[in-house]
């Protein structure tokens, strides 16, 4: 009767110790190999020659066909200082930026239209009215924006309104030559040639903080329409809104005119944010006046 303390084993089991008891050979000779590999490179390294780098080569070759490795390959490279030189002029990769050469700065201001007409006298007085505030230039085609005006870009999250049924922009914002006193100065607004006694919308909802006159601006009043946001219309004829007064988007404020440091009729916009010009451009869309 045979002895069932001691299970026999199965095909499938023998056939398992077979295979463990093979594989141990084959492992012998594949780390026998790699370490007969590694010890004829470090002969082959220590002895020097064109042997040698040709080895290099075949082997970096190999390392170059996959992404990893190549990284991997060029950090050392660096790092032993054996890679190769890069010219400063390459163009850097994708999503990195160069800094710019040193040249001299271009001109951000925008310049105003060359004021050609088709031989209209109306149309010719009308482009040339401009005016406002400007502020003081220390140098002459600086690259930045002079304290308390800005050439970053406004965003607003509200549509405007027409501030102008029709007109014609005349003057954009920043740097120009004065129209009426000479020399480089910093215009803060925009002004938008109309005829005498048009309508003046306010661009946004909002509630009038201020009106008055002065040199400058002429009959003027402020807009503030919160979060530090303020809109300046100059140089008018007419005031329409009191102080305090809560305004809708497109309710007229005021009247074109040409009061104060103006050379015509026209409307001076100034747009400020926490007490700096912004360009109005970034508010009043210029294709309503082109």
């Amino acid at each position: 009767m045979p002895d069932e303390r001691f299970p026999r084993s199965t095909p499938r089991q023998r056939e398992k110790r077979r295979d463990s008891r093979s594989g141990l050979p084959l492992i012998a000779v594949q780390s026998l190999s790699c370490v007969v590999i590694i010890l004829i490179a470090l002969v082959m390294r220590f002895a020097g020659g064109e042997a040698f780098q040709q080895l290099r080569q075949s082997f970096s070759e190999s390392l170059m066909s996959n992404s990893l490795m190549a990284t991997l390959s060029a950090l050392v490279d660096q790092n032993t200082g054996k890679g190769e030189e890069t010219d400063p002029t390459t163009t850097a990769p994708a999503g990195e930026t160069t800094a710019p050469s040193e040249t001299e700065p271009e001109d951000t201001g925008t310049e105003p239209p060359s004021g050609e007409t088709d031989g209209d006298d109306s149309t010719a007085v009308t482009t040339a009215a401009m005016g406002g505030q400007d502020l003081d230039v220390t140098e002459k085609k600086a690259f930045y924006a002079p304290e308390g005006a800005t050439f970053a870009p406004l965003k607003v999250n509200a549509a405007p309104a027409r501030p102008l049924e029709n007109g014609t922009v005349t003057s954009y914002f920043g740097y120009r030559e004065n129209p009426t006193q000479g020399g480089e100065s910093f215009h803060q607004g925009l002004d938008i040639a109309a005829e005498a006694g048009s309508s003046i919308s306010s661009l946004f909802f909002g509630v009038v903080t201020e009106t008055g006159a002065n040199d400058s601006y002429g009959n003027y009043i402020v807009i503030s329409h919160g979060n530090g946001l303020e809109v300046l219309y100059a140089h008018c004829s007419q005031i329409l809104a009191a102080k305090d007064a809560v305004i809708r988007a497109g309710e007229t404020v005021a009247r074109v005119g040409t009061t104060g440091d103006s050379t015509g009729n026209h409307l001076h916009i100034e747009v400020r944010l926490d007490g700096v010009a912004y360009d109005p451009a970034d508010v009043v869309p210029l294709e309503w006046y082109a």
